[in-house]
């Protein structure tokens, strides 16, 4: 940068550079921009090097944003009630209610969940300054790009759920379950179980088939993107030099990993194992080399001198001293050269990715916390559940995969 260019005026050339750039391939590919109109487009398709562009713009125009709002705006921005129309949104399931092709008065939606009109158009006003419905003219509702997709899509309806009934109320009891359980080593000790009447995440979810199936059906939208793609382990790891080749899915659920690799390498044999009621809901691919067995992790391995044992998104939800437990109860099991492969988050140090990524992160890595005392680790912080699981487990390196969200972590036991 030159000494007579200020960074604003840097990040508003980077903030037009890039965003032309994205211009000219819709348009010149006569494909739709960009809009918050309810017929907008839900992805836009973008080659690996415009999509960078777009990724480009997106992190000056933050840094831009950030920069001329000032110090104090930034404080100020922290709302308390930033949450507060999606979950009346989900409460009253209003983007059903409203009619995806036209407008409705707001007085008609309220009178439909029998609720006072000026709450509910000022609660909704509120979504609509945040891109969540529009009002087209005085007085009338109608859907935005954003609210169709919560009328349309379950799974996103269902994170809009999860958000603001599950884990809403328990960020608010963050820092009052620091000072109960000042440790924050235990996943029954948190800011979670102090928003549920003493119950922990898991036991809400055994409890409650409706708030589990909602949930799953939330983890399914954030991981449907390209980053979350079994393509990256499948194709991330030299599965061809495993030969003949015996693979334990350790927490797999219902074998979809299991099923993604088996139909590349047939060679393999796949043992997927889940808790009881998992696996009796389970079923077999005909000509897939995939079984289940019903297992808790943190019991000994039942299954003895495999090549590899597989935790795909696993670790992450639970406190260090749990994860050495289940590294623990391999040891009995392992044969020499038995690799453990972890796909997971790997945490960058701090300050070293963009900041908007680095807010995504910190979210998710606060979410860990809230639910279970979890968290998402770095590289040094993996090495070190090996380390004092068994100075026999040998840490063999991370690879990463590109444009995958998940990192795959070797050891070998030696």
């Amino acid at each position: 940068m030159s000494q007579s260019q200020t960074r604003i005026a840097e990040l508003a050339a980077a903030v037009a550079h890039h965003t032309q750039r994205v211009d000219k391939y819709l348009t010149s590919n006569n494909l739709p921009t960009p809009s918050f109109q309810v017929d907008g487009p839900v992805e836009l398709g973008l080659p690996a090097d415009i999509e960078e562009s777009r990724i480009e713009a997106l992190q000056a125009t933050q840094e831009l944003n950030d920069l001329l709002q000032g110090p104090r705006n930034l404080i100020l921005n922290h709302q308390h009630h930033s949450l507060v129309p999606l979950k009346f949104i989900s409460q009253f399931d209003i983007a059903k209610k409203v009619p995806v092709d036209e407008a409705i008065a707001f007085k008609d939606l309220a009178a439909s969940v029998a609720l006072d009109n000026s709450a509910v158009t000022r609660i909704l006003r509120m979504g609509i300054a945040n891109r969540i419905f529009k009002e087209p003219r005085a007085g009338f509702i109608a859907h935005s790009a954003a609210s169709k997709q919560i009328a349309e899509d379950a799974r996103i309806a269902s994170w809009v759920g999860s958000c603001v009934d599950e884990f809403w109320p328990a960020a608010q009891k963050v820092v009052d379950a620091l000072v109960k359980w000042p440790n924050a080593d235990e996943p029954d000790q948190t800011a979670y179980v102090l928003a549920n009447d003493g119950l922990s995440f898991y036991e809400v979810l055994r409890r409650d088939s409706h708030r589990a199936t909602r949930f799953g059906e939330a983890m399914s939208f954030v991981t449907q993107g390209e980053g979350f793609s079994l393509q990256h382990l499948t194709d991330g790891y030299p599965w061809d030099t495993i030969r003949p080749g015996m693979v334990v899915d350790v927490g797999g659920s219902h074998g979809t990993t299991a099923f993604a690799i088996a139909r590349k390498y047939p060679h393999l044999r796949f043992i997927v194992q889940d808790l009881p009621k998992t696996v009796a809901g389970s079923r077999e691919v005909e000509g897939l080399n995939v079984e289940f067995m019903a297992h808790n992790f943190f019991e000994g391995q039942p299954v003895k001198g495999a090549d590899v044992y597989l935790f795909r998104l696993i670790m992450h939800n639970w406190p260090d001293a749990y994860c050495v437990r289940i590294l623990k109860s391999l040891v009995p099991a392992l044969k020499k050269g038995a690799r453990v492969l972890i796909m997971n988050g790997v945490a960058p140090p701090p300050g070293t990715v963009p900041n908007n990524l680095e807010r995504k992160l910190r979210s998710l890595d606060l979410t860990m916390l809230i639910i279970g005392n979890a968290k998402d680790r770095e590289v040094h912080e993996w090495k070190t559940l090996f380390e004092q699981a068994d100075a026999r487990f040998r840490f063999k390196g991370v690879r990463q995969p590109p444009g995958s969200r998940l990192a795959i972590i070797e050891v070998e036991w030696d």
